[in-house]
């Protein structure tokens, strides 16, 4: 592995042509583009990589994501902001879940996600209601791996969904540095590369895929701003690293969205596991949740 050091060609650059001095704090997402965008990118990424089979299946699922957030009824404005509690009291996600596990059940899925898939489809809705609040703590139960990733992708398309309704004004900040729309921790990091935030570090929620303005060179987990590197492998593509804290001793993948536009969070943390199996040898524990690679 590569360490980067020097975080020169990292810090703020708000005099960049086309940049802001203070970028947006957050980027609503647009559901049914951005389930769209990651399957292309999945279906981008699986070849030639040791992960190819799986992220082939998980095109399919994002797919099937993109397809029930263009087909569900218009869903109308939060009265708050969405949250695990809600949960329990919309049918909406009820509704989602079942119409994902419909929509699915036609693809070429490996016999153990068919059966994952069955037995979401025969839980009663009060053991749905716990997994996904399990889910939403990134609390995977361990003998539900396969039953959680269904349950996750319901969550991601309800959550988003709904966020893409949220009136910016109302949102804030998180003091533990989640999500300031859903409250769920973030799946990676990136430099953004759009016009109005060009240079500007985002985090992407690993729910509802809302992108929210965070400080450069800063650890999310702890909040310190020292001991913190970046690392990449050698002779590997370098549009994305890790980010480690020696404070706390964990990590991030750090996406160079700006340079590499098509780089999209989920699908290119999958794409890049390699990176975690080399920084955990390292001793640090991941800091970011990817569902679609529960356990990974």
């Amino acid at each position: 592995m590569r360490s980067r050091k020097s975080c020169d060609d990292v810090k703020p650059d708000p005099d960049v042509v086309g940049g802001v001095a203070e970028p947006q704090f957050v980027r609503l997402p647009d559901p049914v583009t951005m389930f769209a965008e990651r399957a292309r990118r999945l279906q981008a990424l699986a070849v030639d990589n040791p992960l190819g089979p799986y992220m082939v299946f998980l095109r399919g699922l994002v797919a099937a994501q993109a397809a029930v957030a263009d087909g569900m009824p218009r869903s109308e404005p939060p009265q708050a902001l969405p949250a695990k509690q809600q949960l329990q009291d919309d049918p909406d996600f009820a509704a989602i879940l079942n119409a994902l596990l419909m929509h699915h059940r036609t693809s070429d899925a490996p016999a153990d996600a068919r059966a994952a898939r069955d037995r979401v489809a025969a839980l009663d809705p009060a053991s749905r209601l716990a997994l996904a609040t399990g889910i939403f703590d990134a609390a995977y139960e361990p003998d539900r791996i396969g039953e959680s990733l269904y349950i996750a992708a319901a969550m991601q398309v309800y959550l988003a969904r709904r966020a893409a309704c949220l009136d910016q004004a109302i949102l804030q900040p998180h003091p533990e540095n989640l999500c300031p729309c859903c409250g769920a921790a973030p799946v990676a990091s990136l430099i953004a590369g759009w016009t109005r935030a060009n240079k500007a570090r985002y985090l992407c929620c690993s729910l509802c895929g809302t992108l929210w303005n965070f400080v450069r060179i800063k650890c999310v987990s702890c909040g310190s701003t020292d001991g913190i590197s970046y690392y990449t492998i050698d002779g590997v593509r370098q549009d994305v690293a890790v980010e480690t804290c020696t404070a706390c001793r964990t990590y991030i993948k750090h996406l160079q969205q700006h340079e590499n536009p098509r780089l999209e969070p989920f699908a290119d943390d999958i794409a890049s596991h390699g990176l975690d199996v080399l920084i955990r040898e390292q001793g640090f524990g991941r800091s970011g949740v990817n569902p679609l690679l529960i356990g990974g």
